[in-house]
C-alpha cells in the first residue's frame, strides 16, 4: 500500500489497519522498549507496579 496502492474500499482498509495495529501492538518489537512487543512491556509494567506499593 505504500507504493501508491490503494484499498477496494472502507471497510478493506479498516480490516488492513486492524491487523497491522495487531500485529504491532503483540509482536513488533521496540528498541526503546527493550525490545519487547509493547503488549509484553505493558504487562510486565502492570505487574511490577503491583509489586511496588504505592
Amino acid at each position: 500500500m505504500l507504493d501508491g496502492g490503494s484499498f477496494p474500499g472502507q471497510e478493506e482498509a479498516k480490516l488492513e489497519i486492524s491487523h497491522y495495529v495487531a500485529y504491532y501492538n503483540a509482536e513488533r518489537c521496540h528498541s526503546a522498549l527493550g525490545y519487547h512487543s509493547p503488549n509484553h512491556f505493558e504487562t510486565h509494567l502492570q505487574t511490577t507496579s503491583q509489586l511496588c506499593p504505592a
